[in-house]
Protein backbone atom coordinates (compact mmCIF):
# COMPACT_ATOMS: atom_id res chain seq x y z
CA UNK A 1 0.00 0.00 0.00
CA UNK A 2 2.89 2.44 0.54
CA UNK A 3 4.46 1.72 -2.66
CA UNK A 4 1.16 2.30 -4.08
CA UNK A 5 0.80 5.50 -2.85
CA UNK A 6 4.42 6.58 -3.71
CA UNK A 7 3.92 5.46 -6.88
CA UNK A 8 0.76 7.27 -6.90
CA UNK A 9 2.31 10.61 -5.59
CA UNK A 10 5.03 10.44 -7.89
CA UNK A 11 2.92 9.99 -10.84
CA UNK A 12 0.85 13.02 -9.64
CA UNK A 13 4.08 15.13 -9.26
CA UNK A 14 5.03 13.93 -12.99
CA UNK A 15 1.76 14.74 -14.32
CA UNK A 16 2.26 18.52 -12.93
CA UNK A 17 5.63 18.65 -14.76
CA UNK A 18 3.96 18.10 -17.61
CA UNK A 19 1.29 20.48 -17.66
CA UNK A 20 3.91 23.22 -16.71
CA UNK A 21 6.25 22.11 -19.60
CA UNK A 22 2.57 22.20 -22.09
CA UNK A 23 2.03 25.58 -20.94
CA UNK A 24 5.35 27.17 -21.19
CA UNK A 25 5.91 25.19 -24.38
CA UNK A 26 2.51 26.89 -25.41
CA UNK A 27 4.30 30.61 -24.57
CA UNK A 28 6.86 29.53 -26.94
CA UNK A 29 5.13 28.46 -30.39
CA UNK A 30 6.33 31.33 -32.38
CA UNK A 31 9.86 31.31 -31.24
CA UNK A 32 11.50 33.66 -33.46
CA UNK A 33 10.15 36.88 -32.16
CA UNK A 34 11.19 35.79 -28.73
CA UNK A 35 14.53 34.62 -29.77
CA UNK A 36 14.72 38.64 -31.16
CA UNK A 37 14.16 39.90 -27.87
CA UNK A 38 16.25 38.01 -25.97
CA UNK A 39 19.25 39.41 -28.52
CA UNK A 40 18.12 42.66 -27.84
CA UNK A 41 18.09 42.51 -24.13
CA UNK A 42 20.50 44.26 -22.07
CA UNK A 43 22.26 41.35 -19.28
CA UNK A 44 23.34 44.58 -17.66
CA UNK A 45 19.93 44.34 -15.70
CA UNK A 46 20.46 40.80 -14.83
CA UNK A 47 22.07 41.99 -11.76
CA UNK A 48 19.93 44.06 -10.43
CA UNK A 49 17.02 41.77 -10.87
CA UNK A 50 18.91 39.06 -9.45
CA UNK A 51 19.69 41.32 -6.45
CA UNK A 52 16.22 42.54 -5.71
CA UNK A 53 14.36 38.79 -6.33
CA UNK A 54 17.19 37.52 -3.67
CA UNK A 55 15.95 40.25 -1.17
CA UNK A 56 12.72 38.61 -0.35
CA UNK A 57 14.21 35.54 0.45
CA UNK A 58 16.63 36.94 3.07
CA UNK A 59 13.97 38.70 4.32
CA UNK A 60 11.82 35.65 4.68
CA UNK A 61 14.56 33.88 6.75
CA UNK A 62 14.62 36.87 8.70
CA UNK A 63 11.01 37.08 9.18
CA UNK A 64 10.79 33.25 10.61
CA UNK A 65 13.79 33.87 12.71
CA UNK A 66 11.81 36.63 13.84
CA UNK A 67 8.35 34.10 14.94
CA UNK A 68 10.81 31.31 16.29
CA UNK A 69 12.20 34.08 18.86
CA UNK A 70 8.41 34.72 20.03
CA UNK A 71 8.20 31.08 20.83
CA UNK A 72 11.74 31.49 23.11
CA UNK A 73 13.37 29.57 20.21
CA UNK A 74 16.66 31.06 18.50
CA UNK A 75 17.19 30.05 15.00
CA UNK A 76 20.83 31.67 13.68
CA UNK A 77 20.91 33.17 10.61
CA UNK A 78 22.75 30.55 8.56
CA UNK A 79 19.95 28.26 9.56
CA UNK A 80 17.20 30.45 8.69
CA UNK A 81 18.90 31.44 5.37
CA UNK A 82 19.71 27.79 4.54
CA UNK A 83 16.22 26.37 5.41
CA UNK A 84 14.24 28.61 3.54
CA UNK A 85 16.65 28.17 0.20
CA UNK A 86 15.97 24.50 0.52
CA UNK A 87 11.96 24.99 1.45
CA UNK A 88 12.25 26.76 -1.75
CA UNK A 89 14.18 23.55 -3.50
CA UNK A 90 12.16 20.84 -2.94
CA UNK A 91 8.61 23.20 -3.27
CA UNK A 92 9.91 23.01 -6.49
CA UNK A 93 11.16 19.18 -6.98
CA UNK A 94 8.74 17.34 -4.54
CA UNK A 95 5.53 15.91 -4.85
CA UNK A 96 3.24 18.91 -2.48
CA UNK A 97 4.28 22.23 -3.95
CA UNK A 98 4.99 25.18 -1.71
CA UNK A 99 3.39 22.55 0.98
CA UNK A 100 6.06 20.37 0.34
CA UNK A 101 8.66 22.29 1.21
CA UNK A 102 7.17 23.67 4.29
CA UNK A 103 6.98 19.85 5.23
CA UNK A 104 10.99 19.43 4.48
CA UNK A 105 11.35 22.71 6.68
CA UNK A 106 9.18 21.35 9.09
CA UNK A 107 11.09 18.15 9.57
CA UNK A 108 14.42 19.75 9.61
CA UNK A 109 13.41 21.96 12.13
CA UNK A 110 12.08 19.26 14.14
CA UNK A 111 15.33 17.20 13.75
CA UNK A 112 17.30 20.22 15.26
CA UNK A 113 15.03 20.99 18.52
CA UNK A 114 15.59 20.19 21.44
CA UNK A 115 13.58 17.81 23.40
CA UNK A 116 10.60 19.69 24.77
CA UNK A 117 10.50 22.38 22.20
CA UNK A 118 9.88 19.93 18.44
CA UNK A 119 6.15 21.00 18.13
CA UNK A 120 7.18 24.76 18.33
CA UNK A 121 10.02 24.18 16.07
CA UNK A 122 7.35 22.99 13.72
CA UNK A 123 4.75 25.79 14.44
CA UNK A 124 6.93 28.40 13.68
CA UNK A 125 7.33 27.07 10.10
CA UNK A 126 3.31 27.25 9.59
CA UNK A 127 3.14 30.23 11.51
CA UNK A 128 5.45 31.94 8.78
CA UNK A 129 3.43 30.58 5.86
CA UNK A 130 0.56 32.44 7.86
CA UNK A 131 1.91 35.53 8.15
CA UNK A 132 2.69 35.60 4.11
CA UNK A 133 -0.37 33.99 2.81
CA UNK A 134 -2.22 36.82 4.69
CA UNK A 135 0.07 39.78 3.06
CA UNK A 136 -0.44 37.58 -0.42
CA UNK A 137 -4.10 38.42 -0.14
CA UNK A 138 -4.38 41.63 1.47
CA UNK A 139 -2.05 43.03 -1.58
CA UNK A 140 -4.36 41.47 -3.83
CA UNK A 141 -7.79 43.17 -2.19
CA UNK A 142 -5.46 45.78 -2.70
CA UNK A 143 -4.52 46.35 -5.85
CA UNK A 144 -8.04 44.33 -7.11
CA UNK A 145 -10.10 47.12 -7.15
CA UNK A 146 -7.87 49.79 -9.20
CA UNK A 147 -6.95 47.09 -11.64
CA UNK A 148 -10.21 46.06 -12.81
CA UNK A 149 -9.73 48.28 -16.25
CA UNK A 150 -6.57 46.33 -16.85
CA UNK A 151 -8.39 43.21 -15.82
CA UNK A 152 -11.60 43.40 -17.92
CA UNK A 153 -9.47 44.29 -20.97
CA UNK A 154 -7.38 40.65 -20.57
CA UNK A 155 -7.95 38.58 -23.59
CA UNK A 156 -6.82 34.90 -24.54
CA UNK A 157 -5.53 33.83 -27.97
CA UNK A 158 -8.64 31.63 -29.72
CA UNK A 159 -10.94 31.72 -26.44
CA UNK A 160 -14.06 34.11 -26.53
CA UNK A 161 -14.01 36.07 -23.30
CA UNK A 162 -17.36 38.37 -23.24
CA UNK A 163 -17.46 40.84 -19.76
CA UNK A 164 -19.51 38.65 -17.90
CA UNK A 165 -16.89 35.67 -17.91
CA UNK A 166 -13.85 38.38 -17.17
CA UNK A 167 -16.39 39.93 -14.30
CA UNK A 168 -16.76 36.48 -12.93
CA UNK A 169 -12.91 36.23 -12.99
CA UNK A 170 -12.35 39.32 -10.98
CA UNK A 171 -15.06 38.05 -8.16
CA UNK A 172 -12.89 34.67 -8.27
CA UNK A 173 -9.98 36.92 -7.57
CA UNK A 174 -11.48 38.71 -4.55
CA UNK A 175 -13.58 35.54 -3.02
CA UNK A 176 -10.16 33.84 -3.32
CA UNK A 177 -8.17 36.63 -1.26
CA UNK A 178 -11.27 36.41 1.07
CA UNK A 179 -11.22 32.97 1.74
CA UNK A 180 -7.78 32.77 2.14
CA UNK A 181 -7.64 35.08 4.33
CA UNK A 182 -10.19 33.61 6.60
CA UNK A 183 -8.64 30.56 6.94
CA UNK A 184 -5.08 31.82 7.65
CA UNK A 185 -6.63 34.07 10.31
CA UNK A 186 -8.89 31.11 11.62
CA UNK A 187 -6.06 29.52 13.72
CA UNK A 188 -5.73 32.31 16.00
CA UNK A 189 -9.51 32.04 17.06
CA UNK A 190 -9.29 28.38 18.33
CA UNK A 191 -10.46 29.34 22.14
CA UNK A 192 -13.82 29.93 20.44
CA UNK A 193 -13.33 27.21 18.37
CA UNK A 194 -12.66 25.12 21.53
CA UNK A 195 -16.43 26.39 23.02
CA UNK A 196 -18.23 24.36 20.15
CA UNK A 197 -18.69 21.07 21.63
CA UNK A 198 -17.97 18.99 18.44
CA UNK A 199 -14.48 20.58 18.05
CA UNK A 200 -13.72 21.11 21.73
CA UNK A 201 -14.39 17.02 22.20
CA UNK A 202 -12.12 16.38 18.87
CA UNK A 203 -9.00 18.76 20.43
CA UNK A 204 -9.49 17.11 24.07
CA UNK A 205 -9.35 13.80 22.45
CA UNK A 206 -6.49 14.61 19.82
CA UNK A 207 -4.18 16.18 22.71
CA UNK A 208 -4.82 13.08 24.80
CA UNK A 209 -3.42 10.88 21.91
CA UNK A 210 -0.74 13.22 21.03
CA UNK A 211 0.70 13.68 24.63
CA UNK A 212 -0.31 16.94 25.00
CA UNK A 213 1.19 18.16 21.70
CA UNK A 214 -2.52 19.85 20.88
CA UNK A 215 -2.09 22.23 24.20
CA UNK A 216 1.43 23.33 23.40
CA UNK A 217 0.17 24.20 20.00
CA UNK A 218 -2.87 26.44 20.93
CA UNK A 219 -0.28 27.82 23.89
CA UNK A 220 1.88 28.92 21.02
CA UNK A 221 -0.88 30.61 18.99
CA UNK A 222 -1.64 32.38 21.86
CA UNK A 223 1.97 33.50 22.38
CA UNK A 224 1.42 34.89 18.72
CA UNK A 225 -1.76 36.15 19.43
CA UNK A 226 -0.57 38.65 22.68
CA UNK A 227 2.09 39.58 20.17
CA UNK A 228 -0.45 40.71 17.28
CA UNK A 229 1.55 44.09 16.96
CA UNK A 230 4.74 42.28 15.65
CA UNK A 231 3.01 39.53 13.51
CA UNK A 232 1.13 43.27 12.28
CA UNK A 233 4.53 44.65 11.33
CA UNK A 234 5.88 41.40 10.06
CA UNK A 235 2.68 40.99 7.83
CA UNK A 236 3.30 45.10 6.43
CA UNK A 237 7.01 44.13 6.14
CA UNK A 238 5.76 41.20 4.09
CA UNK A 239 3.97 42.89 2.06
CA UNK A 240 6.75 45.12 0.12
CA UNK A 241 9.61 43.20 1.29
CA UNK A 242 8.44 39.72 -0.08
CA UNK A 243 5.55 40.37 -2.53
CA UNK A 244 6.59 43.72 -4.07
CA UNK A 245 10.17 42.62 -4.41
CA UNK A 246 8.96 40.02 -6.06
CA UNK A 247 8.00 42.35 -8.89
CA UNK A 248 10.96 45.05 -8.71
CA UNK A 249 12.73 42.17 -10.34
CA UNK A 250 10.15 42.21 -13.67
CA UNK A 251 10.51 46.08 -13.89
CA UNK A 252 14.53 45.85 -14.68
CA UNK A 253 13.81 42.66 -17.30
CA UNK A 254 11.58 44.84 -18.94
CA UNK A 255 13.96 47.73 -19.30
CA UNK A 256 16.56 45.35 -20.17
CA UNK A 257 14.25 44.70 -22.96
CA UNK A 258 13.68 48.76 -23.61
CA UNK A 259 9.86 48.20 -23.02
CA UNK A 260 7.49 51.37 -21.55
CA UNK A 261 5.23 49.53 -18.81
CA UNK A 262 3.56 51.00 -16.06
CA UNK A 263 4.53 50.31 -12.81
CA UNK A 264 1.23 49.37 -11.14
CA UNK A 265 0.57 47.43 -14.53
CA UNK A 266 4.02 45.12 -13.38
CA UNK A 267 2.58 45.26 -9.90
CA UNK A 268 -0.63 43.41 -11.02
CA UNK A 269 0.67 41.12 -13.37
CA UNK A 270 3.23 39.70 -11.43
CA UNK A 271 1.21 39.30 -8.14
CA UNK A 272 -1.97 37.75 -9.83
CA UNK A 273 0.27 35.19 -11.04
CA UNK A 274 1.99 34.85 -7.95
CA UNK A 275 -1.56 34.27 -6.67
CA UNK A 276 -2.68 31.96 -9.26
CA UNK A 277 0.37 30.32 -8.93
CA UNK A 278 -0.11 29.12 -5.47
CA UNK A 279 -2.85 26.58 -7.66
CA UNK A 280 -1.38 22.82 -7.27
CA UNK A 281 -1.97 22.08 -10.49
CA UNK A 282 2.17 22.29 -11.49
CA UNK A 283 5.37 22.21 -9.62
CA UNK A 284 6.39 25.61 -7.44
CA UNK A 285 3.57 27.58 -9.72
CA UNK A 286 5.69 27.52 -12.95
CA UNK A 287 3.59 27.76 -16.08
CA UNK A 288 0.28 29.31 -14.13
CA UNK A 289 2.45 31.79 -12.96
CA UNK A 290 4.16 32.58 -16.62
CA UNK A 291 0.65 32.66 -18.46
CA UNK A 292 -1.33 34.38 -16.09
CA UNK A 293 1.98 37.29 -16.09
CA UNK A 294 2.22 37.26 -19.73
CA UNK A 295 -1.32 37.40 -20.48
CA UNK A 296 -1.86 40.64 -17.80
CA UNK A 297 1.15 42.16 -19.31
CA UNK A 298 -0.01 41.55 -22.52
CA UNK A 299 -3.16 43.57 -21.43
CA UNK A 300 -1.43 46.29 -20.10
CA UNK A 301 -0.20 47.07 -23.58
CA UNK A 302 3.08 45.19 -23.56
CA UNK A 303 3.81 43.48 -26.94
CA UNK A 304 3.45 39.79 -26.52
CA UNK A 305 7.05 38.39 -27.49
CA UNK A 306 8.35 41.22 -24.86
CA UNK A 307 6.07 39.76 -22.40
CA UNK A 308 7.00 36.34 -22.68
CA UNK A 309 10.75 37.09 -23.09
CA UNK A 310 10.14 39.08 -19.63
CA UNK A 311 8.51 36.13 -17.80
CA UNK A 312 10.94 33.26 -19.33
CA UNK A 313 14.18 34.95 -18.44
CA UNK A 314 12.09 35.77 -14.57
CA UNK A 315 11.59 32.08 -14.40
CA UNK A 316 15.06 31.61 -15.04
CA UNK A 317 15.95 33.40 -11.78
CA UNK A 318 13.39 31.54 -9.84
CA UNK A 319 14.89 28.51 -11.18
CA UNK A 320 18.16 29.66 -10.63
CA UNK A 321 17.82 30.48 -6.54
CA UNK A 322 15.70 27.80 -6.31
CA UNK A 323 18.01 25.25 -7.10
CA UNK A 324 20.50 27.04 -5.27
CA UNK A 325 18.83 25.46 -2.19
CA UNK A 326 21.06 22.41 -3.03
CA UNK A 327 24.20 24.33 -2.17
CA UNK A 328 23.09 25.03 1.14
CA UNK A 329 21.91 21.26 1.12
CA UNK A 330 25.39 20.61 0.73
CA UNK A 331 27.15 23.24 2.70
CA UNK A 332 24.52 22.76 6.16
CA UNK A 333 25.94 21.51 8.90
CA UNK A 334 22.64 19.98 9.96
CA UNK A 335 23.48 21.65 13.81
CA UNK A 336 20.76 21.58 16.23
CA UNK A 337 18.52 24.85 17.20
CA UNK A 338 20.48 26.92 19.19
CA UNK A 339 18.44 26.92 22.17
CA UNK A 340 20.96 28.17 24.97
CA UNK A 341 19.21 28.71 28.87
CA UNK A 342 15.54 28.15 28.61
CA UNK A 343 13.97 31.43 28.28
CA UNK A 344 10.65 33.44 28.06
CA UNK A 345 9.03 33.89 24.79
CA UNK A 346 9.06 37.48 23.53
CA UNK A 347 6.30 39.19 23.60
CA UNK A 348 4.89 41.67 21.13
CA UNK A 349 1.84 43.10 22.77
CA UNK A 350 -0.31 42.29 26.09
CA UNK A 351 -2.65 38.99 26.92
CA UNK A 352 -6.42 40.25 26.25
Amino acid sequence: MEQKSAFKKYLIFAVKILIAVGIIAFLLRDPKEIIDCFRTFDCRYLVPAMFFYSLHIFFCAWRWRKLARLLGLRLKPFEAVSLTFQGNLFSLVIPGGAIGGDVVKMAAVTRRSASGSKAEGAFTVLMDRIVGMIALFVLELAILGPAVPLLMNVSVPEVDLDPGAKKLGILLLALLAVAGLAASCVIFFHRSIEKISLFGSLMRRADKTTHGMVSRLTAATDVYSASWRQLALLTLGSIFCVHIMTVVPMFFLLSGLHVEYGYFDVIVAVTIGNILGLIPFCPGGLGIRDAAAVTLLAAAGVAAADAKAAQLIYTGIILFFSFGGAVFLILDPQRALDTGTPEAPERGGTRE
